[in-house]
């Protein structure tokens, strides 16, 4: 499943992200947009996860993921 993410700027100032792993994430961030953008001086980058990284141990118990690091690219 695709990982949807939107970034919220106003008027060039980062205010923070929202993230939605739902099956009807893109509709979700395509919620969140539409209501920051009622009001004028917002900016949003949309952005999507198809993969990731992890970072592994392996050791006589088996094999651990101890971090995993989502890569996110632009929805063109």
């Amino acid at each position: 499943m695709k990982i949807y993410r939107i970034v919220v700027r106003q008027d060039g100032r980062l205010l923070g992200h929202f993230e939605s792993e739902v099956p009807w994430a893109l509709e979700a961030i395509s919620i969140v947009e539409a209501e920051f953008a009622k009001n004028p001086g917002f900016q949003f980058e949309r952005l999507v996860a198809e993969e990731e990284r992890r970072l592994i141990q392996a050791g006589p118990e088996g094999v651990r993921v101890l971090n995993r690091e989502l890569v996110f690219k632009p929805i063109p």
